[in-house]
This record gives C-alpha cells, structure tokens and sequence, in this order.
C-alpha cells in the first residue's frame, strides 16, 4: 500500500542535473548583461589620458589686417561619452597680424579669474569687463592711472603658425592656462 504521508519519491537523476546545468547557464547569462556595461564604462575613452592638442585652423591670413586683433573661433571634435560633437567650440583666441606675414594668437580667456577679454578699437587695448584688466596691442599688462589691473601676467600666448599646406590659412594650437598665477601654467 502507499502510505499518504510518505515524501514524494526523488526525481531522476537526469532532471536533477538538467536543472543544475539551466540553473548555470541563466546565472552565466545575467552576467554577461549586468556585465558588460560595466565592463564597457571602465575601458571607456573618457576615462583615458586625453590626446594632446594639436593645431586648427581658425581663419584666413588674407582676411586679417594690420595691428587689427580679430577675435577667432576654436573648433574641435569632441566625443561626450558616447555621443560625438563634429564641431565643438573648445576657445576663443584674438588673432592680431604683425610686420610682415607674422600672425600672433592669444587666448580671450583673462589670466586673472577666467572672464573674456574684449578688444576696444577707440582706445587700441584690451580689457577685461569683470575686473578691470588692461593690456596693449602687444598684449601686455598696461597699469591704468585711475585704478589698479588686476590681471597677475599679459594674455596668453598661443602658438600660431600658417597651414604648410595652404599659406592662407592660419592655425592655432589652442591650450588654457591656470588663473591668479604670475607664470603661464598649462592646465593638463
């Protein structure tokens, strides 16, 4: 007779051992899809050294004129995680054309707390509109009568150079540089 109490008789072996090998295939599987993101954000190119900078072009030397600064754009590829930007704006530079075929690039970026520099024609300087910093056509720090210039430096130079490839186009290496210091610092 069969007692109503007795446990239910074990199951085949070979089921037991199908669903240990289900069991670890499922776990195998979730792994590699929690996994993988995870792997995917360490080896992702934002948290690699960032390449270093290399020239743009920013204008053409035709369109500058003499001892006239004209203000340029700085663009760039940038790539936000994974989304990619063909033509981001990473600076502003002044580009002022000297004796001669020399072009000089300097960065708009104050060397004293960060704000844009701006250009006034009338009085032939440049001023920064946060603090008071004043600099020449030669970008170098002017003291003003009336008040002390803040600014610690004269503006940043950047290097600058004609394209080899086309002698009408003129390319700026851009970089910035540590605020408040008496020294041009790159930031890195």
């Amino acid at each position: 007779m069969h007692d109503p109490h007795a446990a239910p008789p074990p199951p085949p072996p070979e089921r037991r051992s199908f669903l240990k090998w289900l069991t670890g295939a499922l776990g195998a599987i979730f792994g590699v899809v929690i996994g993988a993101p995870a792997i995917a954000y360490l080896i992702d190119p934002r948290h690699r050294a960032a390449a270093g900078s290399d020239f743009k072009t920013v204008a053409r030397f035709s369109d500058l004129k003499k001892d006239v600064p004209q203000q340029a754009v700085v663009l760039d590829v940038r790539r936000d995680a994974w989304t990619f930007h063909p033509s981001d704006v990473v600076g502003r530079v002044w580009l002022v054309r000297r004796e001669g075929d020399k072009v000089q690039a300097y960065s708009t970026v104050c060397p004293h707390l960060g704000c844009g520099i701006n250009y006034e024609a009338k009085s032939k300087q440049f001023l920064c509109p946060c603090h008071g910093g004043t600099w020449n056509l030669e970008c170098q720090v002017v003291q003003v009568p009336d008040r002390e210039n803040p600014a610690p430096r004269g503006m940043d130079q950047l290097e600058c150079r004609r394209d080899p490839a086309n002698n009408d186009l003129v390319q700026v290496k851009y970089e910035v540089f540590m605020q408040g210091k008496h020294e041009k610092i790159p930031v890195t």
